[in-house]
This record gives C-alpha cells, structure tokens and sequence, in this order.
C-alpha cells in the first residue's frame, strides 16, 4: 500500500519458543518483505526485536500490521 517504503518495527517479546516466528509469519502474511532482523540477548525473558521490511507489497496498512501482531496472543 504504501509503495518503496522501508519501515522498521520494534518489539519486546517474551523469550518462549515461537513468539519471533509468528511475528514475522504474520508479516509476511501480510506481504511484508522482511529485510532485516535483529534481536537482543534475552533479559529477564524479554528480547528486543527489531524488524525492517518493505512495504511495498503489502495488502494493509502498518497500522493494521502492528494491530494483528499485537493481538497475536
């Protein structure tokens, strides 16, 4: 929707198997092209993520992105 635009997106995740992988599936489910990924060492079961994608083919808005993964759980 938002044509050649390159965002990066921050979170704080809980360190438990599976968090990272269903954010970045519902990227890309979304049509997000992930292009970096970069993610802190775990304190106190927390790991911040940082995530740059294109948004070029996407089929939302990043608004609406960020509302599905934070109602991921």
């Amino acid at each position: 929707m938002s044509e050649g635009r390159i965002v990066t997106l921050s979170f704080l995740l809980d360190h438990k198997p599976g968090v990272l992988s269903r954010v970045l599936n519902i990227i890309a489910g979304a049509g997000g092209n992930i292009l970096m990924i970069n993610q802190g060492i775990p304190l106190q079961g927390m790991a911040h993520v940082s995530v740059s994608i294109e948004t070029a083919t996407m089929d939302c808005l990043v608004e609406a992105l960020m509302d599905k993964i934070r109602s991921q759980d």
